[in-house]
């Protein structure tokens, strides 16, 4: 085989991962195969795995990506506004991508750096608005689990019949019962 032939075209990772996040986005986890990618950019599978890795470092370089962002602190006045503030950005990206939502709910492993990182604040948001033991753990996971399902639901949802103005009500209505 050799080199490739002048003229043609130079892969990249970038193009790899960009690709990638826009097959599983649109056809979800199955649809989002070597085969299938290596197809849309007009390489081999082999090519696609050079540059990706295996298909769990492929979706952790996407998590990356497309969730690169969302461990930066809120500078909100409050904890329960800076809570706010970090759940409706999550909440965004989640709607943006909820296929990579649901292979990171299949996979926790996936999870990745930035995502661990937003779980750190929230918990540490929520120990600032006075919220401990047992109450600070159900806590982070009635917000978690609001969150990952208005996203699912938002994204599911024909004609963008739901938006993020519609999740802060809601979230709203959760962070005035923190005492």
């Amino acid at each position: 085989m050799g080199r490739p032939p002048k003229g043609s075209r130079i892969l990249s990772k970038d193009d790899v991962l960009k690709k990638a996040l826009q097959l599983l986005d649109e056809g979800g986890s199955k649809a989002l195969t070597y085969k299938a990618l290596a197809a849309a950019l007009g390489v081999t599978p082999m090519a696609v795995a050079h540059h990706a890795g295996t298909r769990d470092e492929m979706i952790a370089s996407l998590v990356a990506i497309a969730f690169e962002g969302s461990d930066t602190p809120s500078k909100a006045a409050t904890p329960k506004l800076r809570l706010r503030d970090l759940l409706t950005r999550y909440c965004a990206q989640v709607t943006r991508h909820p296929e990579l939502a649901k292979c990171i709910l299949e996979n926790p492993a996936l999870i990745g750096p930035s995502l661990t990182r937003l779980t750190q604040l929230i918990e540490a948001e929520i120990a600032a608005a006075g919220v401990t033991g047992a109450e600070a753990r159900t806590l982070l996971c009635l917000l978690v689990d609001y969150t990952h399902g208005f996203a699912f639901a938002a994204a599911a949802a024909p004609g963008g019949a739901l938006s993020p103005d519609d999740f802060i009500p809601a979230l709203d209505w959760v962070l005035d019962r923190i005492e």
